[in-house]
């Protein structure tokens, strides 16, 4: 029987000591690799949606101080600056609607009743007018409010799927 000569054997046992260590190392960089990759792309993933979901909020403040501005400045009078107020807010808001918006039509229909009927306090119309901006603006601002917790839903499951 041959024997292999202790130095050669410790040699040996050096080598695969040295080889699985490699390959351990080479294992642990690609799963470090692959989980810095994924927690990056869930950053840039968390980064948009909260950015997004600032832009929607600002943009949902801005639409509720134009309605309220609108509402406040209903009163019978005839101050011109008032009006100029109410109508620049009114277009503000079609401005900051998109023409597509399923309730596009009804806030333009309300904003025209709402300047139409501006004076008069105790008129049917009036009344009929100041209700649908209201009920228009409560219809926009939780459908806007809904979406934006959506897509924090979403951002919680994208966490899940990456």
């Amino acid at each position: 029987m041959t024997w292999i000569d202790p130095s050669v054997f410790a040699a040996l046992i050096a080598a695969s000591a040295a080889l699985g260590a490699a390959v351990f190392a080479f294992a642990a960089a690609v799963i470090n690799a692959r989980v810095a990759r994924k927690n990056s792309v869930l950053q840039a993933l968390i980064a948009q949606r909260t950015k997004r979901a600032e832009f929607r909020q600002s943009w949902i403040n801005q639409l509720r101080d134009c309605f309220s501005e609108i509402q406040g400045g209903l009163i019978v009078s005839e101050d011109v600056e008032m009006l100029r107020q109410i109508t620049r807010n009114s277009h503000k808001i079609l401005l900051l609607m998109n023409r597509d918006d399923p309730d596009y039509e009804r806030m333009r229909h309300a904003l025209s009743g709402i300047l139409e009927y501006r004076n008069q306090v105790e008129d049917v119309a009036a009344t009929a007018a100041r209700l649908e901006m209201v009920e228009v603006c409560q219809d926009i601002l939780k459908r806007e409010w809904e979406v934006t917790k959506n897509e924090i839903r979403l951002l919680e499951k994208d966490a899940q799927d990456i």
